[in-house]
């Protein structure tokens, strides 16, 4: 298990990942799960040291094509996509990722699961804030 730095695709900044039982190289662009099931997009940059947050789960062709990918969620046996905005949307040269504010844990699978009728209180923009 080695740590990586990686481009996020939604705002440029970069983060740690660890590859788990993957192969990263520069340039791949993955899809990284969290603890909580959350999902990010990146591409890898290079190999690097420190502490990851994220595991690298599903390779993709581009950030488009992760984006894309890993917005959509279940809850109740229906599909929900969450936000992307695109700025200016016929260049997509600007991509923002919205991050849908429910509660969400992992099944038995290793799978996210999202409850569709709850929303996470506190931090940044809940009760605590």
């Amino acid at each position: 298990m080695a740590i990586f730095e990686i481009l996020l695709c939604t705002d440029e900044g970069s983060l740690l990942v660890e590859s788990g039982e993957e192969t990263l190289l520069p340039g791949q662009t993955w899809a990284f799960s969290g603890a909580t099931g959350q999902l990010i997009c990146g591409t890898v940059i290079q190999p690097s040291v420190g502490v990851a947050n994220y595991s690298a789960s599903t390779a993709y062709s581009g950030c488009g094509d992760c984006l894309e990918n890993t917005l959509e969620f279940f809850t109740a046996n229906t599909a929900y996509i969450g936000c992307i905005i695109c700025c200016p949307c016929e260049t997509g040269s600007t991509i923002n990722q919205v991050t849908v504010p429910h509660a969400t844990w992992t099944d038995n699978y290793g799978n996210p699961v999202v409850q569709g009728n709850s929303v996470v209180l506190g931090g940044p923009n809940g009760l605590n804030s």
